[in-house]
């Protein structure tokens, strides 16, 4: 089975679909990568496995099979991509399959991923489908930022919380499944904010590396400004390294309010944090993350941040 199920969601489910007590609308709601989509498919597999005699599900049966090659008829997925609007056309045709009989399972699914991306005219097309769906259909949405759903789409569904598993959690599965180093699984699990499926994602794009290069000429090097040159030329690479410039300065603050060492993001970068904590004042490292924050929210505008950048250089390197 999938590591990124939610094993205990799916038990739960296990046990309402037995009872026959499933509801006709669910909405996922949790940090991205945290399970999610994967659980809503896992359900699909659950409520439709040929194999009786199973646990769960067979991932064997002709249904299993088709629902892991996204080929069955009567399970759909609607992904509209990152960061683009959910199209009326994608839901008119999900409320169009709602309205016929299943082809071959006993119960159609149908699972929309990122509802916060569906348009005001797409979650009107869906409303009365979420009221009125039909015994044979179960319907299952996906948020990770469920304050921009709309009330009407929200109060229609029964709302299932997926959250983080604890980063010892998350640095321990990297370490015996992946093999990697401890000191790397540390800095992954804290990083991804106890999201495996997020700190799988760092790894394979090997952020460990990149993330203390970009510490070395950005904190510990004062002539930075062909390296900050050259990063502002790629959005990307900026917004990366915002990220990790903003979880440093978390960790400088945690440890001058006294947090143990063991919590901080950088653990492998102890001796460097520790040199760095008396070196600032704890209202100089306030202003140093809220002017990180400020300028990931320009770069997120599309604003110019040449300028921004270069501020928040000057703060940090202004030090007591």
């Amino acid at each position: 089975m999938e590591d990124s199920v939610n094993i205990s969601i799916l038990n739960r489910f296990e046990k309402i679909a037995t009872n026959n007590r499933l509801a006709h609308a669910y909405l996922f709601v949790g940090p991205e990568l945290t399970g999610k989509s994967e659980t809503a498919l896992a359900i699909a597999k659950l409520v439709n496995c040929a194999d009786t005699a199973r646990e769960l599900f067979c991932d064997a049966c002709p249904s299993c099979i088709k629902i892991n090659a996204g080929s069955h008829p009567d399970v759909g997925v609607i992904d509209s991509g990152d960061g683009q609007s959910i199209k009326i056309a994608a839901i008119r045709d999900l409320v169009s399959r709602v309205q016929l009989r299943p082809f071959e399972a006993p119960k159609k699914v149908f699972v929309i991923k990122n509802i916060e991306q569906l348009t005001l005219e797409g979650s009107n097309a869906l409303l009365k489908t979420l009221e009125e769906p039909g015994s044979d259909t179960l319907l299952i949405l996906t948020t990770a930022v469920p304050e921009k759903n709309l009330e009407t789409v929200k109060s229609r569904c029964h709302v299932v919380n997926f959250f983080p598993a604890t980063q010892q959690r998350v640095a321990a599965t990297l370490e015996d499944d992946l093999d990697i180093p401890e000191p790397v699984a540390h800095f992954l699990a804290y990083f991804s904010e106890g999201c495996l499926g997020k700190a799988r994602r760092f790894y394979q794009e090997g952020i460990f590396e990149r993330k203390n290069d970009m510490i070395d000429h950005m904190v510990l090097e004062q002539d930075n400004e062909a390296y900050l040159k050259t990063l502002s030329a790629d959005k990307e690479k900026t917004k990366e390294a915002l990220a990790v410039l903003l979880s440093w300065f978390r960790d400088l603050m945690l440890l001058k309010t006294g947090v143990e060492q063991g919590c901080v993001v950088h653990a492998d970068r102890r001796k460097e944090l520790l040199s760095l904590v008396s070196q600032y004042s704890f209202n100089q490292l306030k202003e140093i993350v809220e002017g990180i924050v400020d300028t990931s929210r320009m770069l997120g505008e599309n604003l110019n941040i040449k300028i921004p950048l270069i501020l928040l250089r000057e703060k940090i390197w202004t030090r007591s």
